[in-house]
């Protein structure tokens, strides 16, 4: 089997994956999936999805399921000092 690598640090991806939680932005909403499949980095954290996982995340975005909660996500305007 042919060894990937982290294509920002040049890191060995591991073949296993681990549970995630990854935040999207459409259309002006935000969406939280957790417990994603992902192969992380273990050097720097970058996190990669199967094409499997994605199009999931996609259809789930047009077409949601059953959601577990809704969250409300304060929105703060920032003002330099």
């Amino acid at each position: 089997m042919e060894q990937d690598f982290c294509e920002y640090c040049n890191g060995l991806l591991a073949d296993t994956e681990k549970l995630v939680t990854v935040y999207r932005h459409r259309r002006d909403r935000h969406y939280i999936f957790e417990a994603v499949p992902a192969r992380v980095c273990p050097r720097c954290g970058e996190r990669y999805f199967s094409a499997t996982v994605v199009r999931e995340m996609d259809r789930l975005i047009q077409a949601p399921g059953p959601q577990v909660r809704v969250a409300p996500v304060p929105v703060i305007a920032f003002t330099p000092a």
